[in-house]
């Protein structure tokens, strides 16, 4: 048996909209304008970027591929799989589009140093440091459920545990970078899930 998204031409058309819509946001216009550097902005790290993409390819090919060709990894009930697929790559199209909105010119691929940086703490910086990489969590596993098969859900792992590897490092860096500011804005919010990390 084969997941819903390649059985149905509903699902895959469901499904694709959201995909397609999330590709856009990461290789599109937001992606590129967010790579622009502005006057006195300084790179402080840009490893751990393509660390997350890295996992990103893997773990897409590899559910892309399991999906496919590996009939025995597949979830049952297809449907109910599908549906939360769908509902995850939902929420993080809403969050990431908030996200994007509130933090505004300060969005960066790499972990940049501004020479007037602020603070977010609005929108849905007000419950989590890190809404961005919630919704590109909530993205992958997304994705991984609507391919259906427990390897396509297993290898959303990689570009997520890359993702919590970036946020021990941006961190360190915004707590040297805004210093009190930061520490106190850490102790009232969560990185990614609010009120459990």
């Amino acid at each position: 048996m084969r997941p819903l998204v390649w059985t149905s031409w509903i699902a895959s058309l469901v499904g694709a909209i959201p995909f397609l819509w999330l590709l856009s946001i990461e290789l599109g216009t937001s992606r590129r304008a967010s790579r622009k550097p502005e006057p006195g902005d300084i790179e402080l790290e840009t490893q751990t970027g393509k660390l997350v993409d890295l996992g990103a390819g893997v773990s897409m090919m590899g559910g892309l591929a399991s999906s496919l060709w590996l009939p025995t990894t597949v979830i049952e009930p297809r449907l109910l799989v599908f549906i939360i697929g769908i509902t995850l790559m939902t929420m993080a199209l809403i969050l990431s589009a908030s996200a994007r909105k509130h933090l505004g010119r300060f969005h960066r691929d790499d972990l940049t140093r501004h020479p007037d940086h602020e603070l977010v703490d609005t929108g849905p910086y007000r419950l989590v440091r890190h809404p961005l990489y919630t919704a590109t969590s909530c993205a992958f596993l997304g994705i991984g459920f609507c391919l259906g098969t427990w390897v396509s859900i297993g290898l959303a792992a990689l570009p997520i545990g890359a993702l919590i590897h970036r946020i021990g490092v941006e961190e360190q860096l915004l707590d040297r970078a805004l210093g009190s500011r930061y520490r106190s804005y850490a102790n009232r919010t969560a990185r990614l899930i609010p009120r459990v990390w």
